[in-house]
């Protein structure tokens, strides 16, 4: 059977061994040197006094000296001895006390065990460092902590002194923190600096040579354009005005010439000059041409016949134009005063200038068409709300004639001395005021044909007012004898059962005529054929089935006419066919005079059917 940790250690102890704390990395270790030197205890080997003097530890001869024995604290617990343990438990520690006799008997071999334990902490604490200074040096040169792999470390048994005090474990090698990984954008500048420590002076070189190339090229074209004005020419220009359009030395020539005359026609659009000045006359340019240094060996007016001759001789150059004195454009040299450019040359300022003037004039436009269009949507919201005004107005002004004409025939029906007719031109002095009879001029002859023509409860005629004949409007729309005491709108179900509501002004029972006439049955804008009319008779027939009786149906126009055979059947008749709505058009009814009726329909007189 196995020994305990407890057994192994008092075992060890016994036989002279300096126990350290039993793990599971060095408990098999130190039953192995418990077999060890129980072999040896039975056979014990020879030893000089001196030499076991000599290698024994000066602590273990004290022991050895001290009398009476001495007590050495054990741990049961391999975990008690860590500095990591909570207070509460390493406070009270299971001890074992163990005497231990002055006589022990201390073997060489455990001194030389102790002295190999020693060497190896050395090597393991070496090797961390080393271990650290490589992982130092891995990080410095951007190697990857996966790739990375340290030295291996062998942890050997770790005996530690007789005492109570037992040193921390180190912790594993996955403990120990691993390197951040640099980030792309650190990795890539530290290249660039490696690279240009490297290269620097390389770099710097190629970088002077190409900033003296550029400057060199820059110079030397700016040499060749401006040569002419920067070297004097040394001799005069030979050239003449027949040989000018082959003369190479012409060409700086007409190039300084074109310059000038484009700036001065740019200065001129730009206001700058007066308009006049757009024409550079003979003496100037020479003057010009002289501050230049192009001199002709054949004197300045040899000089303008050949400038001439040579803007002549250029074909299909239009660039620079040739006037005479009086500012008309000439194409003989003899005649050339003055010279022009077509193009101009604008400085900083004007085109500044030009483009302050363009943006103002567009702001302008913009401004305008915006004005425009709101004082059009101004207007036409203007009309809109004059429009809907006068439409009230008028809507207005026509109930207030039904409703006086209703009041008139309520005051006739309380007092049948007061007529029951209005005076048209008294309704118009009563509704509108003398002030604004002008501007409701129309509005009022709107409003007198609509009464007229298209009111069926209103019928106009004329009657003697102080001896003079006068246009009445007589209210017709006598009250039902169910009806209130007042002649008001009353609203009823239509006769059909429909659910619309309508206003349904009752009949009496009996009519002011026996003749009714009906419109709305055709549409004025379409031809009535004969199929229609039969229709409209076989659906008046139909509607009024219940009315004893009709006498007579005629079409007048667009206009249906009735004649039934009493008052009371025409009364019947205006109910059932007075605002019904036949094919979506609302029916109205008005009553008719007999002899109006007749008039239309003679052979009505003497009908039966």
């Amino acid at each position: 059977m196995p020994l305990t940790d407890q057994q192994l250690r008092q075992e060890l102890i016994q036989l002279g061994e300096t126990v350290p704390p039993i793990t599971q990395r060095n408990r098999e270790q130190l039953r192995a040197r418990l077999e060890v030197l129980q072999t040896r205890s039975r056979s014990p080997p020879r030893t000089s006094p001196t030499r076991t003097r000599s290698t024994t530890s000066p602590s273990r001869a004290t022991a050895r000296s001290r009398p009476g024995r001495r007590l050495i604290e054990l741990s049961d617990s391999e975990t008690d001895t860590s500095p990591s343990r909570s207070p509460s438990r390493a406070a009270k520690p299971t001890t074992r006390s163990i005497a231990v006799g002055r006589d022990t008997h201390i073997s060489p071999r455990a001194t030389s065990d102790v002295e190999e334990s020693i060497a190896r902490h050395r090597r393991e604490i070496q090797q961390l460092i080393s271990s650290a200074r490589d992982r130092t040096r891995a990080a410095h040169a951007n190697i990857s902590s996966s790739n990375y792999e340290p030295s291996p470390i062998t942890t050997p048994l770790r005996p530690t002194a007789t005492s109570t005090s037992i040193r921390p474990r180190q912790p594993p090698r996955s403990e120990l923190a691993k390197p951040k990984e640099p980030s792309w954008f650190s990795r890539t500048g530290k290249q660039i600096q490696s690279f240009w420590k490297v290269n620097r002076d390389v770099i710097l070189n190629v970088l002077k040579m190409a900033f003296i190339g550029i400057l060199l090229g820059g110079g030397l074209i700016v040499l060749k354009k401006k040569a002419h004005e920067i070297i004097p020419h040394s001799r005069g220009i030979t050239c003449t005005p027949q040989n000018a359009t082959q003369c190479d030395e012409m060409i700086p020539v007409y190039d300084a010439v074109k310059q000038y005359l484009e700036i001065r026609t740019g200065e001129v659009e730009c206001g700058m000059r007066k308009k006049s000045e757009r024409y550079v006359p003979e003496k100037e340019i020479n003057q010009y041409l002289d501050k230049k240094g192009f001199k002709f060996e054949n004197g300045p007016e040899e000089r303008w016949k050949t400038l001439v001759a040579y803007i002549l001789g250029r074909e299909g150059d239009h660039e620079l134009s040739i006037w005479s004195s009086d500012n008309a454009p000439t194409g003989d040299y003899d005649n050339a005063a003055k010279l022009s450019s077509e193009g101009g040359k604008y400085s900083l300022t004007c085109r500044l200038q030009k483009s302050a003037q363009s943006i103002m004039r567009n702001l302008a436009w913009l401004s305008l068409g915006t004005s425009g269009f709101l004082a059009l949507g101004w207007l036409w919201k203007r009309r809109q709300n004059q429009f809907e005004e006068r439409e009230k107005t008028y809507k207005d002004l026509t109930q207030k004639i039904i409703d006086l004409l209703e009041e008139q025939y309520d005051e006739h029906l309380r007092n049948p001395e007061t007529d029951p007719w209005v005076a048209i031109n008294h309704i118009r002095d009563m509704l509108i005021p003398t002030h604004e009879r002008q501007k409701l001029k129309e509005l009022w002859e709107r409003a007198k044909k609509q009464i007229s023509e298209r009111e069926s409860r209103v019928r106009a005629e004329s009657q003697l007012i102080h001896g003079e004949e006068h246009d009445v409007w007589r209210w017709i729309q006598p009250r039902s004898s169910s009806s209130p005491s007042s002649p008001k709108k009353k609203r009823a179900e239509s006769p059909h059962g429909t659910n619309e509501d309508s206003y349904v002004y009752m009949p009496p029972d009996v009519g002011l005529t026996q003749c009714l006439k009906l419109r709305n049955f055709f549409d004025s804008d379409t031809m009535v054929d004969d199929d229609e009319i039969d229709l409209v008779i076989d659906s008046i027939r139909n509607r009024c089935a219940t009315v004893h009786r009709i006498e007579h149906i005629g079409i007048y126009s667009v206009y249906v006419y009735l004649k039934f055979s009493s008052k009371e059947a025409a009364s019947k008749g205006f109910h059932l066919l007075n605002n019904w709505k036949y094919h979506g058009r609302e029916i109205v009814a008005k009553y008719l005079r007999l002899e109006r009726y007749h008039e239309h329909f003679p052979e009505a007189i003497s009908s039966n059917n």
